[in-house]
């Protein structure tokens, strides 16, 4: 800060006034130097909070809640032994991917166009479905390992499809050669879960705000229409995520009645309630994604 001593009294009233002038104009270049922007105006931060409303960047804020917060708090019990659960999630017919998207003025690197990689199908079955016992309130303790990596890779985000528990975090690895804007959204919060910003070099960004709430959350890329990935975070380990043939495996659920769901990005939540026996034996079901 630039402190300016009070004028002799032999200075003129005019050379006074262009000092005090010179000073703040020196204080307020200073204060600029640590910021990108000048500070915001009322207006624009009204704007500003009116866009975090949005997901930052303008990107809207998903709308249906797939994985809701429970209303009651998940018990883990180190003693709980139960069955196995297996199955197969399809679909009624083949689905078709959608069209290219242009990568405009990143085509240099992406090349001309990014093609869908929303379905990932062999046969019936569908990969990269979420399925998960929705209202399961007691069972095995959460995995001790809750790391995931996201990585921008060739122009896409991969994993496209990931599931994980709260308290997690994930790993954002860039090596892409352009920058994004990722967010991490999910239906039924006022706005980002977490923000990241890659650049042009190699990066490792961890960030653990998309893991604080069960929930959907999508990553979508303020600058660019293309990159998509989905974190389905859950408060149990009682979900998976399907292969490539629609399988999936979900081990040591209590003995009981649940409420199985499967979710798939290009399908609506198929539901089905299931009958778990004892520890040792397996439930076999499959789930159809329409």
């Amino acid at each position: 800060m630039i402190a300016v001593r009070p004028a002799p009294s032999t200075v003129s009233r005019t050379v006074e006034t262009a000092i005090r002038l010179l000073a703040a104009a020196l204080v307020a270049v200073g204060g600029c130097r640590g910021s990108d922007a000048p500070a915001a105006t009322a207006a624009t931060t009204q704007a500003r909070t009116a866009s975090n409303a949005e997901g930052r960047g303008g990107l809207p804020m998903p709308t249906e809640v797939v994985i809701a917060r429970p209303s009651a708090r998940y018990q883990p019990d180190p003693a709980a032994t139960g069955g196995a659960l297996a199955g197969t999630v399809t679909t009624a017919a083949p689905l078709a991917k959608g069209e290219p998207v242009a990568t405009g003025r990143d085509s240099a690197v992406c090349g001309p166009a990014i093609p869908d990689g929303s379905v990932v199908q062999q046969g019936a079955g569908i990969g990269g479905a979420v399925v998960w016992l929705d209202d399961i309130r007691r069972g095995r303790p959460l995995p001790l390992e809750r790391r995931l990596e996201l990585e921008s890779d060739k122009c896409l985000l991969v994993p496209r499809v990931q599931a994980a528990v709260v308290g997690g975090a994930v790993n954002v690895l860039g090596h892409d050669d352009f920058r994004q804007h990722l967010h991490f959204l999910a239906a039924g919060d006022s706005g980002p879960r977490a923000s990241v910003l890659l650049g042009r070099d190699e990066q490792v960004i961890p960030t653990e705000g998309p893991f604080v709430a069960p929930g959907l959350v999508v990553v979508r890329d303020a600058d660019h229409p293309w990159p998509t990935a989905y974190l389905a975070v859950f408060d149990h380990p009682y979900f998976a995520v399907t292969a490539p043939n629609g399988t999936f495996s979900i081990q040591g659920v209590p003995p009981g009645r649940y409420r199985l769901k499967a979710w798939h990005e290009r399908t609506k939540v198929a539901e089905q309630v299931v009958d778990i026996g004892p520890a040792g034996g397996t439930a076999n079901v499959t789930l159809e994604g329409r």
